[in-house]
């Protein structure tokens, strides 16, 4: 009986850390809502929350007329998780504290594209950077990464782009580094910090849209991510738009992946100025048609040139039906769109909005907002690390 008091105690303290971390500043009234616990447990673990100097008290006197009203939040930079999240051939690192506070960040080059060289440039500098944290971090690292992730969240079962299939994340990082670790989709990832820190925080229901190198969704109920039965919920890229459309990687035809991702961009405005069509990126007679890439094709599509601007309105619509069908499905109340594509062109995101508003019913659409994310490079690594700490933290880490 005492061992389960102890567990129940300590499950309850890790309970009202993330009750904490998700919702901010809360009353002790509403964290017992909000915990499902009682008062009286919530009372003796916050006082040993505390103690520890994790958690502590503070007032609002703008909150009454009367006695200023007391809230708990987190000890600011008490407590560093790390997350780490690989794009475009390299890892951004990163630590930070439970209330998403960025304490330090580094940029990692990978040596190639195979996976077990990506992974042992993340693992040569992770020691480093562990060690000149000011204080030990919680040993669980959450990583961000392409593909579709089993739902262990240990494996890359597959991304087919980077010709990358069961990979054992888990099994190598637990041999290297001694540590528990997270495997999670960096796009879900990035949706996750939205959803907690970013353009999301508003919305209980919504979606999370990366657009880049490929296109992956996270889908979020109640800010919760919804993973499927096997981890692949979200993959929306390999979902068919156009069904004699171009061949993909993973072996179909016309997926939105080989429809609106950042290659497609490139690869289509490589062919129209091969086949004689004129831009102004390449006015310039040093320019190298090879070294245009996507973010510059919006760019010049959003200040009027005509051929990036027809490239950019293709993708973006194909982009917008798939966004029509989500909402359809899903009826969140916003769509956010991250990744290389909505921040590069104005006209990217406009245009997949107004085909979205077009082709979804017509009660719904309007209804949904879409927003561009706002955490940039960092969303990645936080929302990897804060669901690494979900999925495996207990309250003895702290201890």
């Amino acid at each position: 009986m005492a061992g389960s008091e102890i567990s129940d105690k300590k499950g309850s303290k890790l309970n009202i850390l993330q009750t904490l971390r998700k919702h901010g500043n809360v009353s002790r009234i509403d964290l017992t809502r909000l915990t499902g616990l009682s008062r009286a447990t919530v009372s003796v673990s916050i006082a040993e929350l505390i103690e520890s100097k994790l958690v502590r008290e503070t007032t609002d006197r703008m909150a009454t007329k009367g006695r200023p009203a007391t809230y708990l939040e987190l000890v600011p930079y008490a407590g560093t998780i790390i997350g780490a999240d690989y794009d475009n051939s390299r890892w951004t690192l990163c630590a930070f504290d439970l209330s998403g506070n960025i304490i330090k960040k580094a940029s990692i080059p990978a040596a190639s594209s195979s996976a077990e060289d990506v992974l042992h440039s993340l693992l040569i500098q992770l020691k480093p950077f562990i060690g000149s944290l000011e204080q030990p971090p919680i040993p669980i690292l959450g990583l961000g990464v392409p593909g579709l992730v089993d739902s262990d969240y240990q494996t890359i079962r597959s991304a087919p782009e980077l010709g990358w299939y069961h990979i054992d994340v888990g099994g190598i990082l637990r041999k290297e580094l001694g540590w528990t670790s997270v495997t999670i989709n960096r796009h879900r990832a990035r949706g996750l910090a939205e959803c907690r820190y970013g353009s999301g925080q508003d919305y209980h229901h919504q979606i999370y849209l990366g657009v880049g190198s490929g296109i992956a969704a996270g889908i979020y109920i109640d800010r919760q991510l919804m993973s499927g039965s096997t981890g692949g919920a979200g993959e929306l890229g390999h979902t068919t738009i156009l069904p004699d459309g171009p061949l993909c990687h993973c072996g179909n035809h016309g997926c939105l992946q080989v429809l609106s991702s950042a290659p497609t961009i490139e690869q289509q405005f490589r062919k129209r100025i091969r086949q004689g069509e004129a831009s102004v990126l390449l006015n310039n007679e040093d320019s190298d048609l090879q070294m245009v890439r996507a973010e510059d094709i919006g760019k010049a599509a959003d200040l009027g040139d005509e051929l990036s601007g027809a490239i950019i309105k293709q993708a973006a619509s194909y982009l917008g039906i798939a966004m029509a069908n989500l909402v359809n499905l899903f009826n969140p109340e916003a769509i956010i769109l991250g990744g290389r594509m909505p921040h590069a062109s104005k006209l990217f995101v406009d245009t997949a909005a107004s085909v979205m508003r077009q082709r979804a019913s017509s009660s719904l659409g309007a209804v949904t907002a879409v927003k561009v994310n706002a955490l940039h490079d960092i969303g990645g690594p936080l929302g990897a690390a804060n669901f690494a700490f979900d999925q495996k933290a207990h309250i003895s880490l702290f201890q």
